[in-house]
């Protein structure tokens, strides 16, 4: 967790994105500590987005690659895997760090991570985990032993990973999702609510219910 700290000095960070997710990843930046969050990045003009104690400014995408960005962090606050994979093709040049939420636990000298991942409250990893890039890990969210997990994955509050589970890049995994050990999951695959994965599941499909079925493909 060693890059949510500056040594004291206080990083320039923008937020991609100015939704729900957004302004959670906003209030996770200040809790950490480290950072002085400048503004939202949009995809087109909004209005700045307004706090308790301030107002930061929503700018947009086009007059950010304006700006002076050198020795500037993002992060990317919106919670849908395929905008999070665009994202981090378009702005590829710059930092992204670890957002890691104070009491996260897990054995951190044996967990192998990626860049720009994000870590809500109470998620729980254990040992021997690989974790590649943009992924987000929403609340309550357990990891179990040698599991590995790719990039731009959204983890919904509750999930709980069992040990050995494999998983590629780019799904959506549902709030209250099951997925037992040492089960692979594919990419750009939705997992329903509170569904019980059993089975492998394959690339670009949506599976739902206890256990988990094929409903579509994507």
């Amino acid at each position: 967790m060693a890059d949510t700290q500056f040594n004291n000095v206080m990083k320039d960070i923008y937020i991609i994105g100015c939704g729900g997710f957004a302004k959670e990843v906003y209030a996770l930046i200040k809790l950490i500590g480290g950072y002085r969050v400048k503004g939202f990045i949009n995809h087109e003009k909004a209005d700045g987005l307004i706090f308790k104690t301030e107002v930061i400014p929503v700018i947009e995408e086009i007059d950010f690659f304006k700006l002076d960005s050198q020795n500037v962090y993002l992060a990317i606050g919106v919670g849908n895997p395929k905008l999070i994979h665009e994202f981090s093709l378009k702005f590829k040049e710059f930092d992204f760090p670890n957002l890691i939420h104070p009491n996260v636990t897990g054995d951190f000298d044996n967990i192998i991570l990626g860049k720009g991942n994000i870590f809500t409250s109470n998620v729980t990893l254990t040992i021997d985990i690989k974790i590649g890039n943009f992924n987000v890990f929403n609340l309550l969210t357990t990891v179990g032993h040698d599991v590995v997990i790719g990039n731009c994955n959204v983890i919904n509050p509750s999930v709980n990973i069992s040990g050995g589970v494999s998983i590629g890049d780019r799904n959506l995994i549902g709030v209250g999702s099951t997925i037992l050990q040492y089960k692979t999951i594919g990419s750009d695959s939705i997992i329903g609510a509170s569904s019980l994965v059993l089975k492998n599941v394959p690339n670009s499909v949506t599976v739902v219910g206890v256990p988990a079925k094929k409903m579509s493909d994507n």
